[in-house]
């Protein structure tokens, strides 16, 4: 007989109550608590549904990255010890992923120690949106799976767009700008950044393509405080660019980010629905991309025994 599916949400990411509706999952309560020390407590409501069933954890990890981090290792190990026959964690945005290598000696490889803290806690996979590096999905032998929604990002912003070329901040996102174009047909590129000897400046040119005249969708997995894209923006302005649009994955918008951008010429800017905090702006839209993460969660279900 199949093992029933069951879903517990964590933390407050809302989308996961519709995330479990579409999967068909009945979803188990969580108690949650702080105590006054500051250490979390968790507690599966009814531990024995959770006995013998496939369980989907939904929590997305900003913010307050660390506590939700710790919230999934404790209800790993408790659906570990209510006897679940297997449980797998659907985490929109992924924390830590961006110290994805040593860059100076001395220092952890971050995302990493998440990834297999997580593993080591009994969940069978990871199902993320747009994992920030490609080389560790390379060697993490397909323990995360990686739902990319770039396609879905730019479409948004497509409605009006003038002879539009998708643009990548650096050549480690050009991934997701091939993904993006490629579905819908238009232009894409990285852009070169490039700093004087002498002067100092640095600039960002597109590496073939040129911008004059044309609408341009900058194509990123994280925006935290906006700078790498300001900086951006102003050159291609520069550059005759008619428009500039971002889509990112994972809107942070730390402090004043969403003015910087806006202040050096971004017009509209599309984010997926991947935190449990949303900005609200005008010139901000959010896009749904629970569907999307329901089809490939039910796929995993259906080839797990």
């Amino acid at each position: 007989m199949a093992c029933l599916v069951k879903a517990i949400v964590a933390g407050n990411y809302g989308e996961g109550y519709r995330l479990a509706g579409e999967i068909g999952a009945e979803t188990l309560g969580v108690v949650e608590k702080v105590f006054p020390d500051g250490e979390q407590y968790v507690r599966i409501s009814e531990p024995e549904k959770a006995k013998g069933s496939k369980v989907v954890v939904v929590s997305t990890m900003y913010p307050m990255q660390d506590q939700a981090f710790i919230k999934l290792l404790m209800l790993g190990d408790a659906l570990a010890r209510s006897q679940a026959a297997m449980y797998l964690a659907v985490i929109p945005y992924l924390a830590y992923s961006r110290q994805d290598k040593v860059f100076m000696p001395g220092e952890p490889v971050s995302a990493l120690i998440v990834v297999n803290t997580l593993k080591a806690a009994g969940f069978r996979k990871l199902v993320v949106v747009d994992f920030h590096s490609s080389s560790l999905l390379s060697q993490l032998n397909d323990y995360i799976v990686n739902v990319m929604v770039s396609d879905l990002l730019v479409k948004t912003l497509m409605s009006d767009a003038e002879r539009p070329v998708i643009l990548a901040p650096d050549k480690g996102a050009l991934e997701r700008a091939r993904f993006a174009a490629n579905s819908i047909g238009v232009d894409y590129d990285y852009l070169v950044k490039s700093r004087d000897r002498v002067t100092g400046e640095v600039s960002y040119t597109p590496r073939e393509l040129r911008v004059a005249g044309r609408d341009v969708i900058i194509v990123d997995d994280i925006v935290s405080t906006g700078g790498t894209i300001a900086e951006a923006s102003r050159m291609l302005m520069k550059q005759g660019a008619r428009r500039i649009h971002v889509a990112t994955s994972h809107g942070l918008l730390v402090g004043n980010a969403l003015t910087r951008m806006l202040d050096a010429g971004v017009r509209r800017i599309a984010l997926a629905n991947t935190l449990g905090v949303r900005v609200d702006h005008p010139l901000v839209e959010y896009v749904d991309v629970v569907p999307r993460l329901a089809t490939v969660v039910k796929e995993i279900l259906g080839s797990e025994p």
